[in-house]
């Protein structure tokens, strides 16, 4: 519920499955510049991931190209302890495909699979 204050660095562009997609990363202005965070959410949101999304970090480089690597997306930290306030992503990180990769959500106890 905290406004958190960060600064859009720029816009990340990558194809997944021959389609094109843009997203945004940013940095936030009380931690370093030199860390970069792109958080996301996709169409595994709330069923397979965490309904708020996902994050995936970035260290910035002087060539301005990065390795958009979704099997290191993680859940932040609210997933795990309530007290924890994340910031959600912003519309247009909001992708319509599933990214089947990295951190998923715990099975509970009795769900198939388990």
């Amino acid at each position: 519920g905290a406004p958190r204050k960060m600064r859009k660095a720029g816009t990340l562009n990558f194809s997944l499955k021959g389609k094109p997609y843009t997203i945004t990363a940013f940095y936030d202005l009380t931690g370093s510049p030199q860390h970069l965070s792109v958080m996301f959410s996709d169409m595994t949101s709330g069923t397979e991931t965490y309904a708020a999304g996902r994050y995936l970090d970035l260290d910035r480089n002087p060539n301005g190209i990065y390795e958009l690597d979704f099997n290191l997306a993680y859940h932040p930290y609210c997933y795990y302890n309530a007290t924890y306030e994340c910031p959600y992503p912003p519309p247009e990180n909001r992708l319509k495909t599933p990214i089947r990769a990295g951190e998923r959500m715990r099975k509970q106890p009795g769900q198939p699979g388990e």
